[in-house]
């Protein structure tokens, strides 16, 4: 399982990092444009995206939530400031993973907005599923607004681990 989990959570840093990037070249208009279906707008929807995986990351760590930044500072940050963060957060989420035993699964985790329990295992997908939800809803946005989207099929991921290829040999 953590080989998997640890393979999942490389894979949405990937995912997040191919959707930052379509993002990061569209005008700014078309990200603070209302998209129905998505978290208010393409850039909230983001946003709200990092946020999530940044507090579950502390939360899973046992580490206390921030409380230096009031919510409408830390959504004033701009996208860029977010595609950094979900890549630091992607970090963390991989030396969690390759530090902790087969005990912290089972472990309790405490989400505050949550009146249930959860353990750890819930919690880190719980992330996963969020964030891929949230990524379908942007694409699926830009979709419809007639703009190319990134493939973020698992197998492309595997691919761009690979080492470039050398050209086939001409007959």
């Amino acid at each position: 399982m953590m080989r998997t989990l640890a393979d999942l959570y490389a894979y949405n840093a990937w995912a997040n990092d191919q959707v930052f990037a379509r993002c990061r070249s569209l005008d700014p208009a078309q990200l603070d444009d209302p998209a129905p279906g998505t978290h208010g707008t393409l850039a909230d929807t983001l946003k709200h995206l990092v946020q999530v995986e940044a507090v579950y990351a502390l939360m899973l760590q046992d580490r206390p939530l921030p409380t230096d930044e009031s919510p409408e500072q830390f959504f004033a940050h701009d996208l860029a400031w977010f595609a950094d963060l979900t890549a630091r957060v992607g970090g963390e989420y991989a030396a969690l993973l390759a530090s902790v035993g087969d005990a912290f699964y089972d472990e309790p985790l405490r989400v505050p907005w949550f009146d249930f329990p959860l353990t750890k295992h819930d919690g880190l997908l719980q992330v996963l599923s969020h964030s891929a939800q949230h990524r379908a809803q942007v694409l699926s946005a830009l979709g419809q607004r007639g703009l190319a989207v990134p493939d973020l099929d698992y197998v492309l991921f595997v691919r761009s681990k690979l080492p470039p290829t050398s050209p086939l040999p001409s007959a």
